[in-house]
């Protein structure tokens, strides 16, 4: 009897086991092939755990990265752009030299031909930092620097950065280049790691931008996301940046405030890779 017991159990486990591959197997995710129409962009907010790498494919075939992680996310930044058959970046956006955002930069710019780098002047020093600068300076790359009022694009994808404002700031996050994009009727905001001084800037100045999907700021820490700043955005989708850490993030007090608006949330150490696609009038949320 206790023979015949295992004899079953065997078989049931290989027969769940069979329906769990399959499961996988077609289950639809970001990585692979990522098939787009030829009126749409794709917008990879890549799962590099507590840090920002987001991979951006414009309706016309340019490519822009924002962000590159910490110093051993290369291959799952890589295997994004490779989703997209890429090998090439047209617009490298470092929103700050923080090694979460500007980590695996150097791997980037060594394996991709890499157009235009946007990169605040800030007082953060690094190795990644010093070896990006190298690399660029080798490679004559152009370089510009982030600043309120720096046009990325202008054509059928718009993007400007709207901050920072300032020269200098207390707090080194302040830094960040926070961009607006926008595409057609569809607009997405990405905050880097600004924190609610930078928000308050933003309101003061009248600069707040509705959009549709708001990359919540320095992975959904305490010091970002104000309620006034979520009301003057009024976005329909989060996503918030994060993994495991030590920090705190995303902060129970960002994540109330998320759920109380009813604003759809996605976070990558949750939900993987979280793809949007936009035609322009509508988009659709994915995630692996």
């Amino acid at each position: 009897m206790k023979h015949k017991k295992s004899v079953i159990w065997l078989v049931f486990v290989l027969i769940a086991s069979f329906f769990i591959t399959k499961f996988t197997e077609n289950e639809p995710g970001v990585t692979g092939k990522v098939q787009l129409a030829e009126n749409e962009m794709g917008i990879v907010y890549v799962d590099t755990g507590n840090s920002d790498s987001i991979v951006i494919h414009f309706p016309d075939g340019r490519t822009m990265l924002i962000d590159a992680g910490k110093p051993d996310d290369f291959d799952a930044i890589s295997d994004v752009l490779d989703s997209f058959s890429e090998d090439t970046i047209d617009y490298a956006v470092i929103t700050h030299q923080h090694d979460d955002h500007i980590g695996s930069f150097p791997d980037i710019l060594e394996n991709y031909e890499v157009g235009t780098v946007y990169m605040p002047t800030a007082p953060i020093s690094n190795p990644q930092t010093e070896e990006s600068m190298e690399l660029i300076s080798e490679l004559d790359i152009p370089l510009v620097e982030i600043k309120s009022g720096v046009v990325v694009c202008d054509g059928i994808v718009k993007a400007e950065f709207l901050s920072p404002m300032y020269e200098h700031y207390g707090d080194k996050n302040d830094y960040s280049g926070v961009l607006h994009l926008t595409y057609g009727e569809q607009s997405f905001l990405f905050m880097g790691d600004a924190t609610t001084d930078v928000e308050n800037d933003m309101l003061s100045k009248g600069v707040v931008p509705r959009s549709d999907v708001l990359k919540i700021g320095h992975h959904g820490s305490k010091s970002s996301t104000s309620k006034k700043f979520l009301d003057a955005v009024a976005p329909q989708y989060a996503i918030i940046t994060t993994g495991e850490n030590d920090y705190g993030h995303p902060h129970k007090r960002v994540t109330d405030l998320l759920n109380a608006k009813g604003i759809n949330v996605y976070r990558s150490d949750l939900h993987g890779d979280i793809l949007v696609i936009t035609d322009g009038k509508s988009l659709s949320v994915t995630h692996e």
